[in-house]
């Protein structure tokens, strides 16, 4: 299975493993003495009066609540933790109450094995170490740091290491650099270092601090070369680290960091095949040295010009793209919300399949781009797209079709509503995979004025939802993922959402019809979320579909 990870943008995937040094004070309870008066906050002046319908949401709050005691130890953790987002308008107090209770029920979950492919241990997969890192990540922005202190001891390894990271962050963002270097010294042999936070601390430096500035880059540099092994190409790696970092150190320093690298890259020789796609176009490299040279020959011609021309002539390949992408990494990246993709594979032919990938990508965002001038010709040309990619996890029609409905609702409502008529008669072709763009359907009914098809646009997505249910329930390969975040789930609680904007009574009917009590009961917090009107903190929550040949992670958006 191709994996892909997003290039220059930060997700929240327990992506560093560290321990946290005793040498160290984390010095919160000094930090916390020293901040001003605050006002006083809502838990502490009482709940405000409730509306009719948030009431109704407080009583399917209360329910679900009072059911999660009777569910298995990580759906208990779960829907504790996502309701204590939902009290945080009506019952503030309760909210930190609930997310507490959420932390202290996840001790009851099972560690993740080493050998899981599906839940290692600080993996995107590890739900223990998700709901903890999230309610210590919500603690420490809301500067409660005494009970982040409190908290962290009875954390995972890998949770104690992501919030230790998140605290250098938090203190450069507070000014006490000092304070933010000595944690981040006590990751400097973390086999997943903290490269983005690091590049950012030693940009926040002013040159008054070139010595740790120095010091930061060596220390990530060393880390590079006792762990280069497990290195990974991504946006928080020693990659990424050098293209923000080289310009606040000395020059020698930066080139021996390059030179490093690119030996590391050569000697792994492994058969790889990287394709980069954004909106502003796409390469396809075929080894890890050819993708590190299109990342650093746009340094390596600012620093040494004549070493640069050399590693370029032996490199065809990256020399044609840097003619295209003479800034490297930096030419892909765009303000368009698909970012950078960088996905890899040592599949034999897989270049050539991300090739074919890549290029149709490309052409559903030139279409998406010409909906902006020309909505009419955007949709005519969204028809001569095929149903379905060779990858099988999207649809390019589909993506072409609802992109322009989205894109046009409000200035060309006829077009809009086109394009969602043809999307419907293409929707029974779609794979359980290729359904899973389609959740905001409904709302997009809703924006061209037509209710009753929203309707049956909810009705859709609870088919295709009960559809990927079977896929995964399938008994011969069935999603070893926790069911808080299979697609199914993530699915109805789309329609779910979006049932709640139509009618009142829409929710508790498909609620009704779930086939899995764990899953039933955590709806009923979608539901009463969306009655009251609040979100997460990070408005996301993550989709996981684990199989026998691999496990594939994404982000949903949870409004």
């Amino acid at each position: 299975m191709t994996k892909a990870v997003k290039n220059f943008l930060v997700l929240p995937a327990f992506c560093t493993v560290l321990s946290l040094s005793s040498s160290v004070p984390l010095g919160l309870h000094a930090q916390s003495s020293t901040k001003p008066p605050r006002a006083a906050s809502q838990s502490e002046t009482g709940p405000p009066k409730l509306k009719p319908e948030q009431e109704r949401g407080l009583r399917l709050l209360k329910a679900a609540e009072g059911e999660s005691a009777a569910l298995q130890p990580m759906m208990h953790a779960f829907v504790l933790w996502r309701a204590s987002y939902a009290y945080t308008k009506i019952n503030p107090k309760h909210a930190e109450k609930l997310s507490s209770e959420a932390f202290v029920a996840t001790q009851a979950i099972e560690d993740a094995p080493e050998n899981d492919s599906c839940a290692a241990p600080g993996s995107s997969g590890d739900i223990k170490s998700w709901i903890q890192q999230s309610v210590l990540y919500d603690l420490v922005h809301k500067d409660r740091l005494q009970e982040v202190e409190k908290l962290l001891p009875r954390a995972t390894a890998s949770v104690r290491n992501q919030i230790t990271a998140e605290l250098v962050r938090y203190y450069q963002s507070k000014k006490n650099f000092t304070h933010a270097e000595a944690l981040l010294s006590t990751l400097a042999d973390s086999d997943r270092y903290p490269f983005g936070i690091a590049a950012s601390l030693l940009n926040a430096l002013g040159p008054e601090h070139s010595a740790d500035r120095i010091s930061i880059f060596n220390q990530a540099l060393n880390n590079f070369k006792n762990h280069s092994t497990e290195a990974s190409f991504g946006g928080d790696d020693i990659g990424t680290f050098i293209e923000h970092a080289w310009n606040d150190v000395p020059s020698g320093l930066a080139l021996e960091a390059i030179s490093k690298i690119l030996e590391a890259a050569k000697e792994a020789n492994s058969p790889s095949h990287y394709s980069m796609t954004s909106a502003k176009g796409s390469v396809v490299l075929n080894s890890n040295y050819a993708l590190r040279l299109f990342q650093f020959l746009p340094i390596l011609q600012e620093l040494d010009k004549d070493k640069a021309e050399a590693l370029l002539r032996d490199q065809t390949e990256v020399a044609d793209q840097l003619r295209t992408y003479p800034k490297g990494m930096q030419s892909l990246q765009s303000e368009n919300t698909y970012g950078v993709t960088v996905g890899r594979s040592g599949i034999a032919g897989a270049a050539a399949q991300q090739q074919v990938e890549a290029q149709m990508q490309e052409r559903v965002e030139t279409i998406l781009n010409q909906a902006d001038t020309d909505p009419a010709g955007a949709l005519a040309k969204a028809l001569t797209l095929p149903v379905h990619a060779t990858s099988e996890s999207s649809s390019p029609r589909a993506q072409a079709l609802l992109g322009i409905a989205r894109k046009v609702a409000a200035k060309e409502i006829s077009v809009s509503k086109s394009a969602l008529d043809d999307f419907s008669t293409i929707q029974d072709q779609l794979t359980p995979q290729e359904m899973s763009g389609i959740d905001n359907l409904p709302e997009l009914y809703l924006k061209v004025g037509d209710t009753d098809a929203a309707k049956k646009a909810v009705d859709i997505l609870v088919k295709a939802a009960g559809k990927i249910y079977e896929h995964d329930t399938d008994p011969d390969d069935p999603n070893k993922a926790f069911e808080g975040t299979w697609p199914s789930t993530d699915l109805w609680r789309k329609a779910i959402q979006q049932a709640a904007k139509i009618s009142s009574g829409l929710p508790d009917e498909i609620i009704a019809g779930l086939p899995d009590p764990e899953i039933s009961a955590f709806q009923k917090v979608v539901f009463a979320s969306a009655v009251v009107g609040t979100v997460a903190f990070d408005d996301s929550i993550l989709v996981t579909d684990c199989r026998k040949n691999g496990a594939g992670f994404r982000v949903s958006s949870w409004r």
